[in-house]
């Protein structure tokens, strides 16, 4: 018998995404759609181009976590932690896409507040596969990195394993307006977001700065998936995130400058594919990324240079922002929790042109 699973937030971009790739999933069923916006109403209310294809309504928080036996929540931070207290307590497994279980409470709460529920946070594997594998088999929370997180960290991790991110590596990100999720907002609004590049949260202000900082660490202490074990190091990172006229997608350039190398593009071409060798949602590929190429993908293609003029390394990473880094993510690593193929339901190739 197929597992149950419901989306929470299901009338937002995330649960789109959920939506559109756990109705084919043949290890689950799609058992129950929430939301407070649509409740009550049929999921072409919220997305027409699902219309005829799942033939259910949007119903409240309680009654999806009673249908299912697993549970994505696609609902915004602060406000999902109790919703997968609920679920736990309730026996149900949860993927959640919001930051409430990302980081440990201290780091949470330098950039969140308080947290609801840190009782729950041991419980929770982060769910960036390149990096936690070994440890989702099992998982009973599953907590789905962030979109930019995704990308700045994909960029960098393997300088980070190999001791090579210098002092504060820049990380400057392109990012789609779907990535501010589905409500109104002025900056937003088509003249106000056409034909412009506005930043945003620049200067250490925006709040996946801690969890790159975080997964970065781990990654310079203790290797790929934990290879070496021992403390997190600290990392710092000066990460600038800028808005840009496109649906969806994200570029991070990454610059790092450590201090004592002299490297090439072969060299570091060939530590980037060693690090994500195995790797099914990684390309690692000499020529430089375009968010075109991943648009509606769940997967990363990512490259690297090196700036012999000034000493840096210069490494890139592009992703689908709803599909890497969001539900495509978030079902990777159900996948892997559950113990199914990991790229069961996710979309490989992109949308082109």
């Amino acid at each position: 018998m197929a597992l149950r699973v419901a989306v929470l937030g299901a009338s937002g971009y995330g649960g789109a995404g959920l939506i559109e790739r756990l109705r084919s999933h043949p290890d689950v069923t799609l058992a129950a759609l929430a939301s407070r916006q649509f409740l009550g109403q049929p999921i072409d209310a919220a997305w027409p181009h699902v219309a005829g294809l799942v033939p259910l309504r949007f119903v409240d928080s309680d009654d999806a976590i009673a249908a299912a036996d697993l549970v994505f929540c696609a609902t915004p931070h602060g406000a999902t932690a109790p919703l997968v207290e609920a679920a736990r307590t309730a026996g149900k497994r949860v993927v959640d896409l919001s930051a409430d279980f990302r980081l440990d409470a201290d780091t949470y709460a330098t950039w969140y507040g308080p947290h609801p529920h840190p009782e729950r946070i041991g419980e929770a594997v982060y769910g960036l596969p390149e990096l936690h594998r070994s440890e989702l088999p099992g998982a009973t929370i599953v907590a789905s990195p962030g979109c930019n997180a995704t990308a700045a960290t994909l960029a960098l991790a393997p300088l980070a394993a190999a001791g090579l991110l210098g002092d504060v590596p820049v990380v400057t990100i392109v990012t789609g307006a779907s990535g501010a999720g589905r409500a109104t907002d002025l900056g937003l609004h088509y003249p106000e977001l056409n034909e412009n590049a506005r930043p945003y949260k620049v200067a250490g202000t925006h709040r996946h700065t801690g969890e790159i900082e975080v997964a970065l660490g781990r990654v310079a202490a203790q290797g790929k998936d934990g290879r070496s074990r021992g403390p997190s190091e600290r990392v710092r990172i000066a990460f600038n995130p800028v808005l840009v006229p496109m649906n969806r997608g994200i570029l991070a350039t990454a610059v790092a400058c450590p201090q004592g190398v002299s490297l090439n593009d072969r060299d570091l071409l060939e530590r980037y594919r060693d690090f994500f060798d195995g790797d099914p949602c990684i390309v690692v590929q000499a020529d430089l990324p375009q968010t075109k190429a991943v648009a509606g993908s769940d997967r990363a293609v990512v490259s690297v240079r090196w700036d012999e003029r000034s000493d840096a390394i210069v490494a890139m990473c592009a992703i689908d922002n709803l599909g890497k880094g969001a539900a495509g993510q978030a079902v990777q690593g159900m996948n892997l929790a559950l113990g199914v193929k990991e790229t069961t339901g996710l979309r490989m190739e992109g949308q082109w042109p």
